[in-house]
């Protein structure tokens, strides 16, 4: 009953709000995010978590890539 339930949930949100309902960015998340955000631009389910994450891990391989002086 709880999968009727939540594939009901799903398809009412997806008919309300088009385009609102997506996968987290994260590759490793297996998470689903509600876009909120007035542009439509939210990337991440959680900016704690994923975001973060990702945010350091680009940081992380730009400073080495750029060479020391």
């Amino acid at each position: 009953m709880l999968a009727v339930e939540l594939v009901l949930a799903w398809y009412d949100v997806q008919a309300r709000r088009p385009g609102r309902l997506r996968p987290c960015a994260n590759d490793e998340c297996r998470l689903f995010l509600l876009d909120r955000s007035r542009a439509n631009t939210a990337r991440w389910c959680s900016m704690k978590t994923c975001g973060n994450r990702l945010k350091a891990r680009r940081h992380q391989e730009r400073a080495r890539q750029e060479p020391r002086t």
